[in-house]
């Protein structure tokens, strides 16, 4: 039995939910809130007291990245062939390069420097980020990352760029793909994959990050 456990946003859980949907793999999508993981804590059962942590048969797994991989090869959605391993990996991890431009802005207190600041990374940091995604998408042989077969990249980026256009980030309009076109026709085609909608037709996962977020554009 596997259990995804984590706080109820997608965050860095939601490559492993949707990888374990669209792989049919039996599991429990353990949903905690701030106050309930306080506790659990004290379990002292998370390997570097953190979420998300990944239980498979009494063990535990902790790295979003550690555990989508894992995920991603038993829902073989990882590419047998070691390059378009490697070409869904980079994806994956320049993910994190863009949410390294954002980081400093959670930071900020005050409502109005908070908007202010991430206005500015979308007309600098941010937005080259974005450009030099676009372009690696741009560049690719097929349908998705790795050619014609979903891959944990292609689950990665979706997340990440539905996250940016879920309006869940103060100064980042939900439009912010319209500047992107690359990147929102991919997002949209990520969304269209009948697994992953399925997934956010789902009653539980009708909350207004998702909803506005992560389902394909009308």
């Amino acid at each position: 039995m596997v259990k995804i456990i984590y706080f109820g946003i997608p965050g860095r859980a939601e490559v492993a939910r949707l990888t374990a949907a669209i792989g049919k793999i039996e599991h429990e999508d353990k949903r905690v809130d701030f106050e309930e993981w306080q506790k659990l804590k004290q379990e002292g059962w998370a390997p570097f007291g953190q979420l998300p942590v990944l239980e498979v048969d009494g063990k535990y797994l902790a790295q979003s990245a550690a555990i989508d991989r894992y995920l991603a090869q038993r829902a073989g959605l990882l590419p047998a062939d070691p390059w378009k391993a490697a070409q869904a990996d980079q994806a994956y991890f320049f993910c994190e390069d863009v949410w390294q431009t954002l980081y400093p802005s959670f930071k900020i207190k005050d409502p109005e420097e908070k908007v202010k600041a991430r206005q500015e990374l979308l007309a600098g940091a941010l937005a080259d980020k974005l450009k030099l995604l676009s372009k690696v998408i741009e560049g690719r042989a097929g349908k998705f990352l790795t050619g014609g077969e979903l891959s944990h990249g292609d689950l990665a980026v979706f997340c990440n760029l539905s996250t940016l256009k879920s309006g869940w980030l103060d100064g980042i309009p939900k439009d912010v793909l319209n500047d992107y076109p690359v990147l929102k026709d991919f997002r949209n085609s990520v969304a269209a994959v009948p697994a992953v909608a399925a997934f956010y037709a789902d009653a539980k996962n009708n909350d207004d990050i998702r909803t506005t977020g992560f389902r394909a554009d009308a």
